[in-house]
């Protein structure tokens, strides 16, 4: 029943940011510069903004359960299916990773450092920084938006930890039970879903939102796709922790594109 209910709350959340996801990117140009005139611009001289904008990005996830429709339970069925399948066969797949694997264990551990929420927030810090250097305002404004999705990411994959309070497959009797000693013990380093693969792929769909050649993809998607896997191997999650935490964190890293719409300047 908590593995329903929690699938069931995920649902309730996503279906919102996938449409709102889906109509930002068919926004008309004119509608962009109308958005882009209208809004304050974020930046380190605005920093203000910065979090009036993060405030909001919030208000708008955690209230879109009240503006589900049938249009938008019907684009969640694919998510649906691969969380419950994810969820019902955790342990068996973690298995199949061979995760007793000390060495590998070790090696993952390293790799998934660089998805954190610490270190894909300064990854984007330093795109800023890199086009301050180069005065390009493009990659200024890129690192900005990242910056801004690596939070809001963050933020919600927190409070999902602390919602569900999974345990993490190298704890108790390594099942990932959801609130294993009911409400009256909880732990603020819940299993799922996967920080790390939210922010990572937040960070990675914004850059290739704003580079989107092929061998940018391929490098962004890439190294979300390698930290992710990476949390799996290293026995901090459980695959179905990371497919929920790449999607929330893919979807809300379409939230920050295009940049036009959010006018985001240094």
């Amino acid at each position: 029943m908590r593995k329903v209910t929690v699938i069931a709350t995920l649902l309730l959340m996503c279906a919102p940011v996938f449409a709102q996801d889906q109509s930002e990117h068919g926004t008309s140009a004119a509608s962009q510069h109308s958005a882009n005139s209208q809004h304050e611009r974020c930046g380190l001289k605005k920093l203000d903004q910065c979090f009036k904008d993060l405030a909001h990005d919030q208000a708008g996830i955690w209230t879109s359960p009240l503006r589900v429709n049938s249009h938008d339970a019907i684009r969640l069925v694919p998510f649906a299916g691969a969380t419950g399948a994810a969820i019902a066969y955790d342990r068996d797949a973690l298995r199949q990773f061979g995760t007793t694997n000390k060495s590998l264990v070790n090696k993952s551990e390293v790799v998934s450092d660089f998805g954190s929420a610490y270190a894909t927030f300064g990854e984007a810090g330093a795109l800023y920084l890199l086009g301050a250097l180069q005065h390009n305002d493009h990659l200024q404004e890129t690192g900005l938006l990242g910056a801004e999705a690596v939070a809001d990411a963050s933020l919600v994959a927190g409070g999902l930890k602390l919602a569900t309070n999974r345990e993490r497959p190298n704890e108790g009797v390594g099942t990932g039970r959801f609130w294993p000693h009911g409400t009256r013990d909880y732990s603020l380093n819940s299993s799922f879903p996967s920080g790390h693969a939210a922010a990572s792929w937040a960070l990675a769909r914004v850059i290739a939102a704003e580079y989107p050649g092929w061998l940018t993809k391929l490098g962004a998607y890439g190294f979300a796709t390698a930290i992710s896997a990476s949390r799996i191997t290293a026995r901090q999650h459980f695959p179905s922790d990371v497919v929920v935490g790449s999607t929330f964190g893919y979807l809300i890293g379409g939230l920050r594109s295009p940049a036009s719409l959010l006018g985001i300047s240094g």
